[in-house]
């Protein structure tokens, strides 16, 4: 089949990019000329992106165009496909149907999706040497530019958005729930909203399916008392810090844990930040669930019969040695570099939640170390909703640079940029230790005249400024 992506740049649009070409498609697509992370990923795959969205670069051969929810119907290229009759459907939609044609399994939740995803695919097939025959789509991928995501279909892994609630479309044989938060206002309108969304999905599952949950993560709790006392046919599993059972983590030293319910099996992990060993030790149980899934043997993970069964044990355990392999996400607390003593990093972290996790984890890697935050807000929206988390939040940065918020596809900016009223905000509390850069040559400039030996350099955030730290360190350079 020969597939065209109308915005084919966007993190989970390049990634099926990649995935369907690895599947056997012909892919190709198009996008804005401006340069994003994913860029280096579509070129390493040889695949052609044109620029713009003309009709006329809609090829003669397209029998699917998939584009992208942030363009609409009166978009040129999309607009011809349908006058050509050429199905087309937005990405939720096609996701939607890829989870129809297998045995379906996602990551959900508001924060560490992505990771946890990664994560999972991760240990999934090192562990089985690529022979478990599953697939993966999540909005970034491991860093090893030859790792196509893709073993086969018989079996697939999908990270799940609640976006519009796009997420209940898919048909799922299980789920990992990681967080539940506030998010996306311009489309829910409260907590609740969100709550009542991750509701609606875990109802969803398919008879006897499994829902594995974080057990420290209240709202996540309280949806698992709902579905208990309607949904007695699925198995719950729990895991985290105070999880009862089987899977509560314990801490054995830096960067050594075990789960309670397994004995003397330890687990070396890259991270130390108690979300983000959640989010690894989830991805554990997600993966050994999977494989004890498949028929042979059809274990479907019933409580007493994982308390006894040994099976249980060392497949975690056969899974659990690749933890300490894990060479991280994209744009996931990515170390960009190191030159003239400045660490450069990148990360994704956009909600206040996330940012408390990452400086977390900065913290513990690389104590001491003086911090230097570009960090480009998205979306306006969001940045309204929660801007007295997001001041909370930022405020024990040692220097933030806040830059413009990112130009949303969801036209949610509204007349003033409410990045200035963060700075304004911030400035009363931070004083010189913050300043406003409209556009990305005085965010370098201001983070080159703080930077010092010893520093970290964070470019963060959902907007494009992933490559201002390189831009950043070339400058530091000819100042040197």
């Amino acid at each position: 089949m020969t597939i065209y992506l109308v915005g084919i740049k966007g993190t989970g649009m390049a990634h099926l990019a990649v995935l369907l070409k690895a599947m056997g498609h012909e892919v190709s697509g198009c996008d804005s000329g401006e340069r994003f992370v994913t860029d280096s990923t579509l070129e390493a795959h040889a695949l052609v992106v044109d620029h713009g969205f003309d009709a006329d670069l809609l090829t003669a051969s397209a029998d699917l165009v998939i584009h992208s929810s942030a363009y609409g119907a009166s978009v040129p290229i999309i607009a011809e496909a349908k006058r050509r009759g050429i199905e087309v459907l937005d990405y939720p939609a096609f996701v939607a149907r890829l989870t129809g044609e297998q045995e379906s399994w996602a990551v959900v939740g508001t924060h560490g999706k992505t990771t946890t995803a990664s994560v999972a695919t991760h240990l999934l097939s090192q562990a089985t040497g690529g022979r478990f025959p599953f697939y993966a789509l999540y909005g970034s991928r491991e860093q090893a530019l030859d790792a196509v995501p893709y073993w086969g279909n018989q079996v697939a892994l999908f990270e799940g958005c609640e976006y519009q609630d796009h997420f209940l479309s898919y048909r799922l044989r299980g789920i990992l729930i990681t967080t539940i938060d506030w998010d996306h206002p311009d489309y829910f309108p409260d907590l609740e909203a969100v709550f009542s969304s991750f509701v609606t999905l875990a109802m969803g599952l398919e008879r006897r399916g499994i829902l594995i949950y974080n057990s420290d993560d209240a709202l996540v709790r309280r949806l698992i008392s709902v579905v208990a006392a309607r949904r007695a046919d699925l198995t719950l599993i729990g895991y985290g810090l105070s999880a009862d059972g089987l899977f509560k983590i314990v801490k054995r030293g830096a960067g050594r844990y075990a789960f309670a319910g397994l004995g003397d099996l330890l687990f070396t992990l890259v991270v130390d930040e108690p979300s983000l060993v959640g989010d690894h030790l989830g991805a554990l149980v997600l993966a050994s669930a999977m494989l004890l899934d498949q028929d042979p043997p059809k274990l479907y993970l019933d409580d007493s019969a994982l308390v006894t069964d040994e099976v249980l044990s060392t497949v975690v355990a056969h899974l659990g040695r690749h933890l300490a392999t894990f060479a991280g996400a994209v744009g996931r607390l990515e170390v960009m570099g190191e030159e003239g003593g400045v660490i450069y990093l990148d990360d994704y972290a956009h909600h206040p939640r996330e940012i408390v996790v990452l400086l977390g984890e900065v913290s513990r890697r690389w104590p001491g170390r003086e911090t230097v935050v570009l960090f480009s807000p998205h979306t306006a929206s969001r940045t309204r909703a929660l801007f007295d988390e997001f001041v909370a939040s930022l405020r024990p940065i040692d220097h933030l640079v806040i830059q413009a918020t990112y130009a949303s596809a969801r036209q949610d900016g509204g007349d003033e940029d409410p990045s200035l009223a963060l700075y304004e905000r911030l400035s009363l509390l931070m004083g010189a230790r913050v300043c406003y850069a409209k556009t990305d040559d005085e965010a370098i400039a201001a983070a080159c005249a703080r930077l010092h030996e010893g520093a970290l350099c964070i470019t963060m955030g959902a907007g494009n400024n992933r490559d201002l730290g390189e831009r950043i360190a070339r400058m530091r350079r000819r100042w040197m």
